[in-house]
């Protein structure tokens, strides 16, 4: 019998004393929040630490305030938290700089005062970002602190193949396209969903494939403009000569040509972005004298509970993560590698993991039909053949 293949490698654990460990949740909304904690609740528990829950993300860490005792809750209180939306610790877009001696001596007393010897961060890069940066410059503990759970819905960040939350996004914006399926074939017009994704388009490549949509942009790929147009009229005059009923549906990034809002900045810089659909239907409608109608998803895709595969996604992440801690663990990152999880050095957390050429067909305007790997090997081919002519 052949062995077994060795698990991922990962430093060693020891048998520390018993943890009291600190849960957080910063930056956006994402489904799945709530199932994290439960699954770190549990696993640390089980291990005979113990684990609170630190209200406000990076604000709760800087200056004192109400924990939450997840140790007390009952079987019954843990459990509702794989279904409940949003975030029973709050959250905050607090921004943390290392080299803050003020800030650094807030958040030790904050420590102090709630005994901890070790915290998990659940948040996007920003979060763990800072996580990392407070672990290697030894500011806080002279060893690591922070253990982190990668959270955001836009599924962009580097060093794990998906995040909790994006397959509940994914299935609240796919609804919508549907629906709005409906009334653009009867008014006759070319509708757009604007989908949330700044940077990545992540959720409405998917979400535009499987909801039906004619013609799906990200901002990973601009678009010809001359190229959008002549594609609209063919989609629509074919559309219209084969049931007599015209009309297009599109699937509009956030990021796509919108507009930045510069008076609604986080703590981190980054400015809302908004009117994409809007936008782009104005120069439609100019070009091809076609009715449009916008409709915005907005916060519904992250709002609403999250999806079974995404509630037990995020608790084993919880677990992993909860596991690691109590076991005197810190400095890693959970993660899904190659369909397995793991965990990473923290200091890998990192967003940029946005759509490539493998998944998306700028031609076609939609995502590819071929799995990435497959489509990979079949556009080097391709690029090698037209280096021979």
């Amino acid at each position: 019998m052949e062995n077994p293949p060795h698990p991922p490698s990962s430093p060693h654990i020891s048998l520390p004393k018993s943890q009291r460990i600190g849960l957080f949740t910063g930056g956006g909304t994402a489904p799945g929040w709530n199932a994290v904690i439960h699954g770190a609740t549990r696993e640390i528990r089980r291990n005979g630490s113990e684990a609170v829950g630190v209200m406000e993300g990076w604000a709760g860490m800087l200056e004192q305030k109400r924990l939450i005792d997840l140790q007390s809750l009952s079987a019954r209180e843990i459990n509702v938290l794989l279904q409940k939306g949003g975030s029973v610790l709050g959250s905050s877009r607090t921004k943390i700089d290392p080299k803050n001696t003020q800030q650094i001596e807030n958040m030790k007393r904050t420590i102090s005062e709630y005994q901890l010897d070790g915290a998990i961060a659940v948040g996007g890069d920003d979060t763990l970002g800072q996580a990392a940066q407070i672990n290697d410059l030894r500011v806080v503990s002279a060893r690591d602190f922070f253990n982190g759970v990668p959270k955001t819905i836009d599924n962009d960040l580097k060093g794990t193949d998906r995040t909790f939350g994006f397959e509940t996004a994914v299935q609240q914006a796919t609804e919508q396209l549907v629906h709005l399926t409906a009334d653009a074939e009867a008014q006759r017009r070319v509708a757009a969903l604007e989908i949330m994704g700044r940077d990545a388009g992540w959720i409405t490549l998917y979400a535009g494939y499987v909801g039906g949509a004619d013609i799906t942009l990200i901002p990973e790929f601009p678009i010809p403009e001359v190229a959008l147009m002549e594609r609209i009229r063919e989609i629509y005059e074919k559309r219209r000569q084969e049931t007599g009923a015209g009309f297009v549906l599109m699937a509009v990034a956030e990021g796509y040509e919108g507009v930045e809002d510069a008076t609604q900045r986080d703590a981190f810089g980054h400015a809302k972005k908004g009117g994409a659909a809007k936008a782009m239907l104005k120069k439609i409608k100019a070009a091809t004298q076609y009715e449009t109608m916008e409709q915005v998803s907005g916060y519904d895709v992250r709002s609403r509970p999250p999806l079974a595969q995404d509630a037990i996604f995020a608790a084993e992440l919880g677990a992993t993560a909860g596991h690691l801690s109590s076991n005197g663990v810190y400095g890693r990152m959970v993660t899904l590698r190659d369909g397995h999880i793991t965990h990473i050095p923290l200091s890998e957390a990192k967003g940029g993991r946005i759509v490539d050429i493998t998944h998306y067909d700028p031609e076609l305007m939609r995502k590819r039909d071929l799995p990435p790997a497959i489509a990979r090997a079949l556009l080097e081919s391709q690029r090698q053949l037209q280096a021979t002519v």
